[in-house]
């Protein structure tokens, strides 16, 4: 694993497991130093390295861009339920078993039916962080954009952040900006924004805090990943900026299931305006309205038991 979308995904499994009264241990192989902001039984190890398991498991999940087909068939010898989570159709994995694509992005590719054991695709199997499954507060959409969340993911590897903050500020000057400082960010710097009005920084958030950081915003701008399923549920209106190919998928199901007609690809020399044209749509009231109604809809979770769903 590396990506603290990816972390926060095993986070979501292993309290399902956990509330079904499984004992889960989470190995991380991560690019960050502090995972440990997360308040989760974690173990930093080299997986793919180190990967002698002690005893079999009855269930193994595995959610990795590094790991390849030969590293799944070694860990499929653990367990009679190793489960990939998977984005894009990125390999061809083990025969016999499970193909995990919660989401939107599950919409959009097909499976092997034959090949594999279960194949859970779709919004239904979405996974969220407790504090999101439980979130019970209804969203307000307010008339104005008065307070506008922007979230790059853990390391904003296109450097976004630096550019978006002097953009809105002159977007919306009067609206309060708040700011997600991810743990792998590089060559961010807090002070060169000091000047900038109705500007707060936020860093290590927990669960509960960024949920209530959510629910108190107008509009989010948002990298492609894990996040956009957060707000979903939540029912936050959102700009969608594909930081990551792998984001292909869940922006692909976000258009075919008509919650947004296009998003903002930064490799396109109109970033700014299409990011613009994007913000000003979403400044009319009744256009935040339709997406708040829809995203509701769509990630309805129905309590659906995906533990179950693995293990029977």
């Amino acid at each position: 694993m590396n990506g603290l979308g990816h972390l926060r995904r095993c986070i979501a499994f292993s309290e399902l497991f956990e509330s079904k009264g499984i004992k889960t241990q989470i190995l991380v192989n991560t690019d960050h130093d502090d995972a440990e902001i997360f308040n989760s039984d974690l173990k930093q190890q080299n997986w793919l390295v180190q990967n002698q398991l002690e005893t079999r498991y009855e269930a193994i999940i595995i959610d990795s861009y590094r790991a390849q087909s030969i590293d799944y068939e070694h860990f499929k010898q653990y367990t009679n339920h190793l489960v990939a989570i998977d984005d894009d159709k990125r390999i061809e994995y083990p025969s016999g078993s499970i193909i995990y694509n919660g989401g939107l992005g599950g919409l959009v590719y097909q499976y092997e039916v034959n090949r594999y054991k279960k194949i859970l695709v779709g919004p239904e199997f979405a996974l969220l962080r407790q504090e999101f499954r439980e979130n019970r507060v209804e969203k307000k959409i307010n008339q104005n954009i008065e307070r506008i969340l922007i979230t790059m993911g853990g390391s904003d590897p296109l450097h976004l952040t630096s550019k978006m903050i002097p953009f809105y500020r002159s977007e919306f000057p009067s609206s309060q900006l708040d700011v997600i400082i991810g743990p792998g960010f590089s060559d961010f710097k807090e002070e060169e924004f000091h000047h900038c009005p109705y500007l707060t920084f936020y860093r290590n958030l927990d669960a509960r805090s960024m949920c209530e950081l959510m629910l108190r915003v107008d509009l989010c701008i948002t990298a492609g990943g894990q996040t956009i399923y957060e707000l979903g549920k939540l029912g936050i209106p959102f700009i969608v900026i594909q930081t990551a190919e792998n984001q292909k998928g869940n922006i692909s199901g976000l258009i075919k299931s008509g919650v947004i007609e296009s998003y903002v690809d930064p490799s396109k020399g109109d970033f700014f305006v299409s990011l613009s044209q994007l913000s000003q749509k979403l400044a009319i009231v009744s256009a935040r309205q339709k997406m708040s109604t829809e995203l509701k809809m769509i990630f309805q979770i129905k309590s659906l038991d995906i533990v179950g769903s693995i293990l029977n």
